[in-house]
This record gives structure tokens, sequence and C-alpha cells, in this order.
């Protein structure tokens, strides 16, 4: 896929400096404006792992959203939110601490996880008005998930203190960054490892081909 035109912007509703790198890597040439907001499960729903991830997604691109000023975009623009998490037998979000990250390494050795990404891909236009005034409207809003299973061997806790004190952790879901020497200990993957790393590209792309 090659990169947006000028004039249609993607925008990534990411501070994550992985996705950017992904976009970039694949030929984008995004615009960052990350999106503030509560990552918490509302009270009282009840979602799958997989409604979690869209969930979040659509809330980080419905909120970047919001905060555009119609002038800046005369042309429109694609927004992209992503939200990623590890599952086995629960969420597992970011460690707050090393012996968080040790229980959660811990937790996942010697078999399989799953790490699962919502995607919301918001397309936005100009709307103009008789008197003058325009806003952005949404033309299109796309929703998806893609889920990457993968299986750790075994490691010893001097092996996950090693990794956590040398790769800080605190900003990824399990505790880990495949790319890093961490991935010596994955015995098998199932689907996209760029979806590990935090952005299914391989069926964003398809996806965006195809609309």
């Amino acid at each position: 896929m090659t990169a947006e035109p000028q004039n249609a912007p993607l925008i990534l509703a990411s501070a994550s400096p992985r996705r950017k790198e992904i976009l970039e890597a694949h030929g984008h040439d995004p615009i960052v404006i990350p999106a503030d907001v509560d990552e918490s499960i509302p009270e009282g729903r009840d979602f799958t792992p997989e409604e979690l991830t869209i969930y979040l997604a659509e809330l980080k691109a419905a909120t970047v959203f919001d905060t555009l000023c119609p002038d800046e975009w005369p042309h429109g623009c694609t927004i992209l939110g992503v939200d990623t998490i590890v599952y086995k037998d629960r969420v597992i979000g970011k460690p707050v601490d090393e012996a968080d990250a040790l229980d959660i390494l811990r937790s996942l050795k010697n078999g399989s996880h799953e790490v699962i990404s919502g995607v919301c891909i918001i397309r936005a236009h100009r709307d103009g008005h008789p008197d003058g005034q325009s806003s952005l409207v949404i033309a299109e809003k796309f929703l998806f998930h893609d889920t990457t299973t993968v299986r750790f061997g075994d490691y010893t806790d001097e092996e996950i203190i090693e990794y956590v004190r040398a790769n800080p952790p605190y900003d990824k879901s399990g505790s880990y960054a495949i790319q890093s020497a961490w991935g010596r200990h994955v015995l098998e993957m199932d689907g996209d490892i760029e979806n590990v790393i935090g952005l299914p590209y391989k069926k964003l792309s398809a996806y965006l081909a195809a609309h």
C-alpha cells in the first residue's frame, strides 16, 4: 500500500512509536494525534476481549475526531484508532511496576496466549454550508479486530528480571516486546507478528484496499 495523498492525511490516534514505525515502514506518513481517553472498562459493561479492543479503538478514534478543526482539513482525513491487549484467562494490561511485570511474564510461560487488536477507521470529509460555515463529518466508519496466538517456552525469574530491567516494559501490554530479545522465548506463533508489536497491518492494509 502506498502513502496517502497529502490532501487526505492519515491521523494516528495513538502515541505508540511502534504503531507509527509500522505505518512508516509500509509507506505511510501518519500525523500523530494521541487520544486522551479513559481506558478502564465502563461499569456495567460486559465485553468479550475482542469487543473490548474494538470499543477502545473506536473511543480513541472518535475522541480525536471531536478535536479536529475543519479548517485544518479542507480535503478530509482518515483517523486510525487501535487498542491492543494480551489475553490469557483474563485481560492482561501494562505492568505497573517490576513486580507486576514479573507476575505477568510468569503467567505466560509454558503456554499460549492471545494478542488481540481492535481497529477503528474513521473517514471524515468537510461538509460545507450555505452560510460559509463548515464542519467535519464522518463519511464512513470501519471496525474490526485481529488475533495472534503466541506460545512461550520455559524461562526463569532471573531471566524475567534481567529482561525487564534492560527493557522497561511499562508501556507494553503483556510486559514484553516480541521484536526484542524476549522473542527468543517464542516457540510458536499463529498470526501477524506486527499485530503483536501493536498494529495488525496485514489485515488493516487489506481492509483499506477493499474499501
